[in-house]
């Protein structure tokens, strides 16, 4: 080798980069939401049958939507449509558990029909099961004192907060189910929904989520407070929107309505705060025992969940209420009765953006995946 020669060197070699991890196999306790699915429609399919063939269609009739938009349906036709809308959520909950809506003419077909189960049960559902939220409480502490109070407890046995409640229960499990389907199909991960390509889309960043979040838990918060508010005016004796005269009239149990959904509003008007808010992700110093702990995320997103859900059919069935029998022109001594309801659509859909906002800058390393 001559002296204007360089001696040769390799080129290092190249560094792949990395590679996202690969998706995991789903155990078999990865489909228990499907499998729950099933199982709720199915026995809400042969109840229906069995009421609709050997009761009589008496049990669903719409005297038990006693606030519905189906309230004028003909009991007959009312107990023929709950059968074929727990027919349709049973075939779309097996064909999910089965794996099968996985092309996207297949994912189509699903969320469509996922819809409709989803608009029937809007309108079978009216504000009996958010009552039923928001006296729980109340009952529950006077119960001790009073045989009164406790024979109110027989409101959640009762055939219209029974038919509700399970028709909200199976609405949300043939949601989750669908969303978890279509994820599936689109190459994201079932349970936390992150892309198995790595792709992070802008809006589900923490920062985005956050900045969201914020602005739809105030307008979630200011709701219920609004409403909350109006109620417990009633309590103390201050017709606030209301006539003085049904004001006095509220007595014992009467006004454990005002209390008890006032108190369940301002609460839950306080509580969405921490959706955005630092204690809403640690606890605060004054929790005794818990001080400085995470919250668990389940703790914030299951209760405003069930809210969000139970709120959207209460306000559209009060809306209905107040276009068949007018009470939109509302006075001095009657908005505060319905008013504030007509913004529970409202509430929902911005507990709703609050809740998910959380549950995007909180989901953490998913389980199923090992993302994150």
């Amino acid at each position: 080798m001559t002296t204007n020669e360089a001696p040769h060197r390799s080129s290092p070699p190249s560094v792949p980069p990395p590679r996202a991890p690969p998706p995991r196999v789903p155990s078999r306790g990865g489909r228990r939401v499907e499998t729950l699915a099933v199982l709720w429609w199915l026995a809400g399919l042969a109840l229906a049958l069995v009421l609709r063939g050997t009761v009589g269609p008496a049990v669903a009739a719409p005297e038990a939507i006693n606030h519905g938009l189906l309230r004028d349906v003909s009991a007959t036709t009312l107990a023929g449509g709950v059968v074929a809308l727990a027919a349709l959520g049973s075939l779309l909950a097996v064909w999910m558990r089965a794996g099968r809506p996985t092309g996207r003419g297949a994912r189509v077909v699903l969320v469509g029909g996922t819809s409709v189960v989803l608009l029937a049960c809007l309108l079978l559902v009216d504000a009996t099961v958010l009552a039923g939220l928001g006296y729980l409480p109340a009952l529950v502490v006077t119960s001790a004192f009073s045989a009164e109070v406790r024979e109110a407890l027989g409101y959640y046995g009762e055939p219209a907060f029974l038919l509700q409640a399970g028709a909200l229960g199976g609405a949300v499990l043939l949601a989750v189910a669908t969303v978890r389907s279509a994820r599936r199909g689109r190459g994201a991960c079932e349970r936390c929904g992150r892309r198995h390509d790595g792709v992070v889309p802008a809006w589900t960043t923490p920062a985005a989520a956050l900045r969201r979040g914020r602005t739809a838990a105030l307008v979630a918060a200011a709701v219920p407070a609004f409403y909350g508010l109006t109620r417990i005016a009633w309590a103390l004796g201050i017709p606030l929107g209301f006539s003085r005269e049904e004001v006095e009239s509220m007595r014992g149990v009467d006004l454990l309505g005002p209390v008890g959904l006032g108190s369940f509003a301002l609460l839950g008007a306080v509580l969405t705060l921490g959706l955005y808010q630092r204690w809403g992700d640690v606890f605060p110093r004054w929790t005794l025992g818990l001080a400085g702990e995470r919250v668990p995320v389940g703790l914030a997103v299951v209760p405003a969940t069930v809210v969000a859900v139970a709120v959207l059919p209460a306000g559209v069935s009060m809306i209905a209420i107040g276009l068949s029998e007018g009470l939109f022109g509302l006075d001095a001594e009657t908005w505060a009765a319905v008013g504030p309801a007509f913004l529970w659509p409202l509430w929902s859909l911005a507990l709703g953006a609050a809740t998910y906002a959380y549950w995007l800058r909180r989901r953490g390393t998913c389980r199923t995946c090992g993302r994150g």
